[in-house]
């Protein structure tokens, strides 16, 4: 099973991922698993992401995506696609290549974890592991995000949205949603045409 953990930056994340890495293949995100090379290829981060999933698949457990695989979808979306990203035809059509070859799908499951942004503020100061140079930039991402997901939801993905509060009871929460979740076949072609088509509607 191939589970996605995505949410604000500073939500707790990679704290509660890796703390199932006994039992869960953990995959970090790009920006922690990559180093990024001067003069990135334009594309760099795309072709990243389709590692992440060759990696989950190739996993002997279940896996845990720190991080969703088709983030530049809704990422580059929310800021409208600046010039300095791919535009919106380019990052359309290399996932929709990458699907048709086979080379990467959607997660079999999605956890979305939700906080204030008081909590988020409160996280970020105390780990300081991390820059998270971008973060109150991100905080204004956190609606458009959470109505992708919604949208995932309604056209019937596995999605499910956590509030995380404690640790503890989150962690918990988590394991009762993964072990009930029942893994259905999909067509990932068609579930990226309705996503892609309500992208440029909205």
């Amino acid at each position: 099973m191939l589970i996605c953990f995505e949410g604000p930056s500073a939500v707790g994340k990679t704290t509660l991922s890796q703390s199932l890495s006994t039992d869960f293949q953990v995959i970090p995100e790009a920006n922690q698993l990559f180093i990024r090379p001067e003069n990135e290829p334009r594309l760099w981060y795309y072709h990243k992401q389709v590692e992440r999933y060759q990696m989950g698949v190739q996993a002997k457990r279940p896996v845990i995506l720190d991080g969703d695989i088709f983030q530049p979808l809704w990422y580059n979306w929310t800021y409208d696609y600046p010039e300095t990203f791919p535009s919106q035809k380019e990052t359309h059509q290399f996932f929709q290549d990458n699907i048709a070859q086979e080379k990467m799908a959607f997660p079999d499951l999605y956890i979305i974890f939700k906080a204030t942004h008081e909590q988020l503020r409160q996280r970020k100061q105390k780990d300081p592991t991390r820059t998270r140079r971008h973060f109150e930039k991100h905080l204004q991402l956190i609606e458009s995000q959470q109505r992708y997901f919604q949208y995932l939801k309604s056209i019937g993905m596995a999605v499910a949205f956590v509030e995380y509060n404690d640790f503890d009871i989150t962690r918990n929460q988590v394991l009762s949603i993964i072990a009930a979740h029942k893994v259905a076949p999909r067509s990932h072609t068609e579930d990226f045409q309705k996503i892609i088509g309500w992208l440029t509607k909205n």
